[in-house]
């Protein structure tokens, strides 16, 4: 008898989380892909500035109860993250262009979609 209880209180709880409400999971993350890029430079014995060219350095994610992800960005320029859903603050660096936070904004993340951001610091 003890084990037919046993049993049938385990498939008990099986079923009632199996039935839990879908809120009580997390939320499904959003993507957030972009590029680091530098433009401007000294001017080339050819008499022209250099475009548009890929930079390493960190992008900052702040959500607004203020949790931070920080991504590293690599010589490619790109990275990609992702993120609970919400709205974030974003500021890029770069060792290449030198300063505080570069052209902070604001990016917001949707489950299960990918949004797009790029950054380009200019230099004299």
């Amino acid at each position: 008898m003890r084990r037919l209880q046993a049993v049938t209180g385990v498939a008990a709880i099986v079923l009632l989380s199996a039935c839990a409400p879908a809120a009580a999971q997390a939320p499904a993350a959003g993507t957030v892909t972009g590029k680091l890029q530098i433009e401007g430079g000294p001017i080339s014995p050819d008499g022209q500035q250099p475009g548009k060219r890929p930079v390493s350095g960190t992008v900052q994610f702040t959500s607004t109860r203020q949790h931070r992800v920080t991504v590293s960005v690599g010589n490619s320029g790109s990275f990609s993250v992702q993120l609970p859903p919400g709205t974030y603050g974003v500021c890029s660096r770069s060792p290449a262009a030198q300063g505080p936070c570069s052209q902070a904004r604001r990016v917001t993340v949707t489950a299960r979609h990918t949004s797009k951001i790029a950054f380009t610091f200019i230099v004299p």
